[in-house]
């Protein structure tokens, strides 16, 4: 199965093929870039000017052209398909084990993936979505967002295995919080306990749940952004977090999928609870 890095020819073009390249080697799957141009505004010029169709068509020969040429200047396979991004890369992400979004720029895949692409992408759950705000070159400490949930536990077997794969350090991080937190630990009743306890018996649960020791950091938090300062304090390279698309309605994502889908400043790698690495 291939990696599928959706790419624009914006300012995160750069940082979506580096990354493909990287995990290409790392995770030992072949990379291939896909490119979507966006053809419905030209296809309704030509069906209300049927006159404009042949140049319509030239023009859009032309760019696929173009783009072809700077797809193939990367040294990855490229492809070029005509249509609406979201459907098209969904699509493709079916015959794909793992899909990278650009975050950084400005251009029209950057702006659907900070809002229809991504989210089309993770509603799905069907496939890991690695989101890149930057570009991914190197992995020692990989951080997982951890709760209770089978989703949860699906992300950190999935970090484990990249983390054999780059033999980089998998550390599974947790919150905490007091009632209307982000993290209120519904397995366990807090009151009455000290702080210390309480993240003693949350921390032995979770690893119990995970069949582990020592991989597991749980610290206080009231809300998600809570987790990305605490990822990045431990200087993860990368946040694994798993998707509750297919088990909840009202946060289909998760809580916290859905508060740093947007926010994370780290490549933020999101798993379907049904995913097996």
């Amino acid at each position: 199965m291939r990696l599928l890095a959706a790419v624009d020819l914006g300012e995160e073009f750069q940082d979506v093929v580096e990354t493909a390249r990287f995990l290409q080697g790392a995770l030992g799957m072949p990379a291939e870039l896909l490119h979507v141009v966006p053809t419905s505004y030209l296809e309704a010029l030509a069906r209300r000017f049927p006159e404009l169709a042949p140049s319509l068509e030239a023009t859009l020969g032309s760019v696929e052209g173009k783009v072809r040429e700077a797809l193939a200047e990367t040294g990855l396979k490229g492809q070029v398909f005509r249509g609406f991004p979201a459907q098209v890369v969904a699509g493709e992400a079916l015959k794909s084990r793992l899909v990278l979004v650009g975050q950084r720029g400005v251009g029209a895949l950057e702006v659907l993936a900070r809002g229809g692409l991504a989210r089309y992408l993770l509603h799905r759950g069907e496939v890991p979505v690695l989101l890149l705000p930057r570009a991914m070159k190197a992995v020692r400490r990989i951080a997982v967002g951890l709760d209770d949930s089978p989703a949860s536990l699906s992300a950190f077997r999935v970090a484990e295995a990249w983390g054999r794969a780059m033999g980089a350090e998998v550390l599974g991080l947790h919150l905490v919080s007091g009632e209307g937190g982000c993290c209120f630990p519904t397995y366990l009743d807090p009151r009455g306990l000290a702080l210390a306890e309480v993240l003693e018996r949350a921390r032995g649960h979770l690893e119990a749940l995970l069949k582990a020791t020592g991989v597991v950091e749980v610290s206080k938090g009231e809300d998600e952004l809570d987790l990305l300062r605490l990822a990045e304090a431990r200087g993860a390279d990368l946040l694994v977090l798993g998707s509750k698309a297919r088990s909840t309605w009202r946060h289909r994502l998760g809580r916290m999928v859905e508060a740093l889908l947007t926010q994370s400043h780290l490549p933020l790698l999101v798993v379907p609870e049904a995913a097996v690495w």
